[in-house]
């Protein structure tokens, strides 16, 4: 099974966070029909190559929606990306976060990058997942009125952070996300070490875009629990794309 990551000449930089601000071009705030989903007290810095957020205490919750719940703070590409047909679609970012309430339990906060399928109908998202002290592979369907099998699966090595040849849970991590369409192949990787892979994958996107956010995953139950005093800080870099030379543009 080839794992090699893609040669630093195949990557497109996309956004290089020259700043003062994030470029309306490039980035639009994610909208699910009930306005922007921004946190009201984030705090956006963008420059020197890097955008940072800084979410002090979460308030974006929803005790009768979970996917409103889940989603804090989130960003999307404008561009949507179309995966080639035959050969991977890679996307990738430095990333470096301290989120959720110190419990150590990542469901109460983490920072991502994420690749969605928000136009074509499949409502996948592949996602890399960090509190900042432990890392996760994030493979989902999400519920829609003609999706039969929505599910959130989050996966784990437990020890792929212990390594002592690691870089500190304080310092940016290259996350990357390959999606193979022809081989049905999903591979989440950290650093260029791989975190998982999915395979035998059916149906999967055509085109996606590019998102970056902050998130909780907690069960609404019989009301909201996500908003409990926890919130975090996030920052990205060199977030950049590599597509077979057919399928750019």
């Amino acid at each position: 099974m080839d794992m090699t990551p893609a040669a630093a000449s195949e990557w497109t930089t996309y956004d290089a966070f020259a700043g003062p601000g994030l470029d309306p071009a490039l980035w639009q705030p994610a909208d699910f029909g009930s306005g922007p989903r921004l946190e009201p007290g984030a705090g956006t810095t963008v420059g020197g190559g890097v955008l940072t957020v800084d979410i002090p205490e979460f308030a974006n919750c929803d005790p009768t929606h979970q996917g409103l719940d889940n989603t804090k703070h989130l960003l999307l590409s404008t561009r949507g990306f179309r995966l080639p047909a035959d050969g991977p679609g890679r996307f990738a970012v430095d990333l470096r976060a301290e989120v959720g309430d110190g419990s150590g339990d990542y469901r109460h906060g983490f920072a991502t990058l994420t690749v969605a399928d928000t136009t074509g109908g499949t409502h996948m998202v592949f996602g890399v997942l960090s509190n900042g002290d432990r890392m996760f592979a994030e493979e989902e369907v999400l519920p829609s009125p003609d999706g039969e099998h929505a599910y959130t699966r989050v996966v784990e090595d437990p020890f792929f952070l212990s390594r002592a040849d690691h870089p500190a849970s304080s310092d940016f991590r290259r996350c990357a996300i390959e999606i193979d369409r022809s081989r049905g192949r999903v591979v989440w990787t950290i650093d260029d070490e791989v975190l998982h892979v999915a395979a035998g994958l059916t149906g999967l996107p055509e085109e996606v875009h590019m998102a970056f956010g902050m998130f909780t995953l907690l069960p609404i139950g019989e009301g909201s629990g996500s908003c409990h005093g926890q919130g975090g800080r996030a920052s990205w870099r060199n977030v950049a794309y590599s597509l077979s030379a057919e399928d750019e543009g």
